[in-house]
């Protein structure tokens, strides 16, 4: 017969093994969800609970996982912790959320993100500190759509490989890669609309 996948482990060794994934994972999440948290909210949520919360989650669908294990442990993870803080993100502004975004996105370390990707000789914290720079950049990341915005974090803050990403957004993975090579591209394309002078580095 056929395991209900919404079950929680039944066997102690299925404990075991999760309990072992948990451990190794729970760092790189609970940073992961702290990276994407503005400052306004981390006083409200708390990345070690979003993580709790998806571990509760995880246990009650690790039947499922086991069965399938197509994907790696972490990627699944992340997507349950990434479920789990929209949830918070969510419930904490709530009546005050843009029905556009589904997720915080921290206005300086995005803005850090596109100047990194766009000036890799330019030091972006020492750039970000000009004012009009960083109002540009805000700019062409607002303009983006948000599966771009998504996938340029994920590869480039959370470091998921493109098979984790595509696995995280329910892609196939060579869509996950032209999804990144054209968010990429966009975003340097706003960025020239945004600054026709050709950048940073021309005053």
């Amino acid at each position: 017969m056929r395991r209900d996948k919404s079950a929680p482990p039944s066997t102690v060794a299925d404990l075991a093994i999760l309990g072992r994934v948990l451990d190794e994972h729970r760092p790189r999440l609970v940073a992961a969800v702290r990276r994407r948290l503005d400052p306004a909210l981390a006083t409200r949520i708390d990345p070690e609970e979003v993580v709790h919360e998806a571990f509760l989650v995880a246990r009650r669908r690790w039947p499922g996982y086991r069965e399938a294990e197509a994907v790696s442990a972490y990627a699944w993870l992340y997507r349950l912790a990434r479920d789990c803080l929209i949830e918070a993100w969510r419930r904490e502004t709530r009546g005050r959320r843009d029905v556009h975004r589904d997720l915080p996105w921290p206005e300086a370390s995005s803005v850090q993100l596109g100047l990194g990707l766009l000036s890799p000789g330019t030091s972006p914290s020492a750039a970000a500190a000009r004012e009009e720079l960083r109002e540009r950049m805000r700019q062409a990341l607002d303009l983006l759509r948000e599966s771009d915005r998504e996938i340029l974090w994920m590869r480039h803050y959370d470091d998921l490989t493109f098979p984790e990403a595509a696995m995280v957004l329910g892609i196939t993975e060579n869509t996950a890669a032209v999804r990144y090579v054209r968010a990429l591209r966009r975003l340097k394309e706003l960025w020239q609309r945004l600054y026709p002078r050709g950048g940073p580095d021309h005053e």
